[in-house]
């Protein structure tokens, strides 16, 4: 029988329980001790829900929850992005050039080419973000996947029959590798 655990290690012990920050596992090694004894003295103080985690799945729904959300805004402004891009491709530009006087703002019916190109650019990527973020929060993804293991199942299944179909063939002694089959 192991020698009695002594009281200051037991209180130590108890006292991170009830600060509940760390796990069992980490209690044990913390004090030296197997977790087995550190779910004894926790049910002993304070009942089956000492390592109860129900409270921290809740909170990674909750946390998932404020993500999905917050990803569903950012696709809205990455389309308000884009649009402000697009428009800027096409709107007036107003530049300053060299004069005989001195600088002067000389409007154009349209950017450059190569401003309009950038703001295509950056359109773009501000539109495969915001498609990307929406294919994350898509069921879409998990139904592609299903369909293509179910697939691949099918193939396997296919795959096999015809390996066992081979296997079983009877087999003539006159069938060789020079003669022909129908």
């Amino acid at each position: 029988m192991p020698a009695p655990l002594p009281d200051e290690v037991r209180a130590a012990i108890l006292a991170d329980i009830h600060t509940n920050t760390l796990s069992r596992n980490k209690i044990a090694a913390k004090h030296g001790v197997a977790t087995s004894t550190v779910t004894k003295i926790a049910r002993e103080a304070v009942g089956d829900t000492a390592f109860d985690r129900s409270h921290a799945e809740k909170g990674a729904r909750a946390r998932a929850f404020d993500a999905k959300a917050a990803r569903a805004t950012l696709i809205a402004q990455l389309y308000d992005d884009a649009q402000r891009f697009r428009a800027r491709a096409w709107d007036p530009y107003t530049q300053v050039v060299s004069g005989p006087t001195g600088p002067e703002l000389v409007t154009t019916k349209l950017p450059p080419l190569r401003d309009q190109q950038a703001a295509y650019t950056s359109l773009a990527i501000t539109v495969d973000k915001a498609l990307t973020l929406e294919k994350h929060d898509s069921d879409e993804g998990a139904v592609v996947g299903k369909s293509m293991v179910n697939d691949l199942f099918g193939a396997l299944g296919l795959a096999y029959h015809r390996i066992v179909a081979e296997d079983e063939a009877p087999t003539s002694p006159d069938s060789g590798p020079d003669t022909m089959e129908p």
